[in-house]
């Protein structure tokens, strides 16, 4: 019987942990964290999965540029990097994790192709400049789904985005933190002229890779069937 209910607790704690990474909050909403903070208080709010933001300046990361490894440059619009993961204690979740930091380089007035994250925990980070963002809540993720099921970043979608007064907007300055939930669609414009840098921290946890792992293990048997 002992070991019956220990099975059932730690079955209801996995059962937990994985609702609350693949939970969608209904509600369409951005707001700013302005509760006591600490990481636990951090933590409980990440829960709700909603959108806030957040003054990081207190825990900025500094490196210089020539650490950053080059993924992807597409010429007058953005070049990608990425770096291996420093930590920052506060933002890590409870879980065991795994974690990496993708860096835009945003030249003048240019706008990235809109992100989509299916990390547990995203924290989007001005490094420089100003970037109006924009927060697509996941029930209109059809308006922007393409026939080969990735996201369209056509000038119409664009243009729907700029225009819709349900998508959640602000501008962020330099040190703003954004958390962002998984299945969140993003739109970020540089407002300066000059190369705004963002800097997005992923965080992976546990739970979120076996989630990721089973769907990719679905998606290739039906292809394969």
């Amino acid at each position: 019987m002992f070991f019956e209910c220990v099975f059932l607790i730690l079955l209801f704690i996995l059962y937990f942990f994985i609702y609350v990474d693949m939970k969608i909050n209904k509600n369409n909403e951005l707001y700013l964290f302005d509760s006591e903070f600490t990481k636990t208080n951090l933590n409980k709010e990440i829960c709700l999965k909603l959108p806030f933001y957040f003054d990081g300046q207190h825990i900025r990361d500094t490196y210089e540029k020539s650490s950053l490894t080059k993924v992807r440059k597409v010429k007058h619009h953005y070049d990608l990097y990425t770096k291996p993961y420093d930590s920052i204690p506060l933002l890590e979740p409870p879980l065991r994790f795994k974690s990496w930091q993708d860096i835009y380089y945003i030249p003048k007035l240019k706008t990235l192709p809109l992100l989509i994250d299916n990390c547990s925990i995203n924290y989007y980070r001005i490094q420089k400049g100003c970037c109006k963002v924009v927060l697509i809540h996941p029930k209109f993720k059809e308006h922007f789904i393409s026939e080969d099921g990735k996201l369209s970043s056509s000038s119409s979608k664009l243009e729907f985005i700029r225009n819709n007064p349900h998508m959640k907007c602000m501008v962020c300055y330099e040190n703003t933190i954004l958390y962002v939930p998984n299945q969140w669609i993003v739109y970020v414009e540089n407002m300066e002229k000059k190369t705004s840098i963002l800097e997005i921290i992923h965080y992976s946890t546990l739970c979120n890779q076996l989630i990721r792992w089973v769907k990719k293990d679905l998606s290739t048997n039906q292809i394969e069937s």
